[in-house]
C-alpha cells in the first residue's frame, strides 16, 4: 500500500507542477494496483481529462450512464500507466451539460 500511496502522491504532484487541474478525490486499490482520481461533473471537465490524457498518455473515452435516480450522464475516463500502476481519471458529466446550444 505504501508504494501505491507514493505513486499516487507523485502523480498528483506531477500534475500540479504541470499546471493541470487537480482532482476532487483519489482512491487507491491494492488488489488491482490502481489509482482512481475523480473530477467534478461539469462540462469543463472534458478539457481537464483531455489535458491529463495529453500529459500522461491515454485516450479520453465516454459512454452513457444512468444513475439510480434516472439522471442521465456521460461517464468519461482516461486510463494510463504511471510508475507501474494503472491510473483512472474520470468524471460523470450530466447529459444536459454535454449538449451544445448553438
Amino acid at each position: 500500500m505504501a508504494d501505491l500511496a507514493r505513486a499516487a502522491a507523485d502523480l498528483l504532484e506531477h500534475a500540479a507542477d504541470s499546471g493541470l487541474p487537480v482532482p476532487d478525490m483519489a482512491r487507491l486499490s491494492t488488489g488491482g494496483q490502481e489509482v482512481s482520481v475523480g473530477f467534478p461533473g461539469r462540462k469543463e471537465t472534458f478539457r481537464t481529462l483531455a489535458q491529463w490524457a495529453e500529459r500522461f498518455g491515454g485516450t479520453v473515452t465516454g459512454e452513457p450512464y444512468t444513475r439510480d435516480d434516472g439522471e442521465q450522464s456521460i461517464y468519461c475516463q482516461v486510463r494510463l500507466p504511471y510508475l507501474g500502476v494503472t491510473v483512472e481519471a474520470y468524471a460523470f458529466i450530466p447529459a444536459d451539460q454535454t449538449v451544445s446550444s448553438t
